[in-house]
């Protein structure tokens, strides 16, 4: 079988809590090397995952990388998996891909110029329920979708956090809208193609924030179909995502994967006893995602993530942002 020789740029809480373990227990690839601009901690980080190389230069990788997972801070992002995109080689980039359109663009330019391919690592697409809940909308057990509704959010202090880089606007491009509400978006427009209008949005900030530490926004997809998010750095909220359609709903989770609501009567489950509560079987959406991506580069298939998707939702982050400053 051909591995994927790969190598990770940035090192920090998320990629050595999931996607490092993720990685390493993936047998479609082989681990060559890690890069973090402090390269004590990507030394040490090498070790601890027994990955042969590590450096403080994301350049070094180039030449002994097949494909690389870029997990730096949000705005960092062009400019790296550009380069390595130029270079030939494929790239599974952290969410948010970009932080704004002419990003996003510059990156799918990249990666076409360099004949490499590149996906954004939204991570909640490859979540048990989710995926489940997806395939309920697109299977039309709900209907005509009405309206999507979903929070994410926690105190920002209570997460495991390597950098603080999330408060300043130089690395962050943006907020609790950019960095957990791109989540909700994607999954929102994900299941509801269509143009989007912003109906509204506001963004607040905390003493020490230089982005907005939360956020609401209201989106209008088509002619009808209203989606409604929250995000927050301050407050602990429910982290769900329901989606309401003329005959049902359902309601998933977006941090226990295997848990799913839901009342259709078109669901056999639903027509016997009303509202049922699914529990699936426990997968790491992480895993999913690397074998997917890694699959899909080695057989040529589309990826679940596309460009354009990542471009549907960095239109409406960039028209938020561009509300508030008008």
């Amino acid at each position: 079988m051909t591995r994927l020789r790969f190598g990770v740029v940035g090192c920090g809480a998320i990629v050595t809590l999931h996607q490092l373990p993720a990685l390493a227990r993936c047998p479609a690839l082989e681990l060559v090397g890690v890069s973090d601009l402090d390269a004590g901690w990507a030394a040490q980080v090498a070790k601890r995952f027994r990955v042969p190389r590590a450096f403080g230069d994301h350049r070094a990788l180039i030449g002994s990388v097949d494909a690389v997972l870029v997990a730096t801070p949000n705005t960092t992002h062009a400019a790296i998996a550009s380069t390595f995109l130029e270079a030939g080689v494929h790239v599974l980039c952290e969410k948010p891909m970009a932080t704004t359109r002419a990003d996003a663009d510059r990156m799918l330019a990249a990666a076409e110029s360099g004949r490499a391919r590149l996906m954004a690592g939204h991570c909640l697409r490859f979540s048990p329920n989710l995926a489940l809940l997806r395939q309920l909308v697109s299977e039309g057990l709900l209907g005509q979708v009405e309206r999507i509704t979903g929070a994410i959010g926690a105190p920002y202090d209570a997460g495991a956090q390597r950098t603080d880089f999330r408060r300043q606007k130089r690395l962050a491009g943006g907020g609790a809208l950019m960095d957990l509400g791109v989540h909700l978006l994607d999954l929102a427009l994900w299941m509801a193609p269509g143009s989007t209008r912003i109906h509204s949005y506001s963004g607040s900030s905390v003493e020490g924030w230089e982005v907005e530490s939360d956020a609401d926004v209201s989106v209008t997809v088509g002619d009808a179909l209203d989606v409604s998010i929250r995000a927050s750095f301050t407050q602990l909220l429910d982290n769900t995502l329901t989606v309401r359609g003329t005959d049902g709903w359902a309601r998933a989770s977006l941090y226990v994967p295997t848990e799913l609501t839901l009342h259709a009567p078109a669901a056999l489950a639903c027509r016997r006893a009303g509202m049922q509560r699914l529990v699936l079987p426990e997968r790491s959406m992480y895993d999913e995602q690397i074998a997917h991506f890694c699959r899909a580069v080695l057989d040529g298939s589309p990826f679940v993530v596309t460009g354009e998707q990542v471009r549907r939702t960095l239109d409406v982050i960039d028209a938020c942002y561009l509300r508030e400053a008008a």
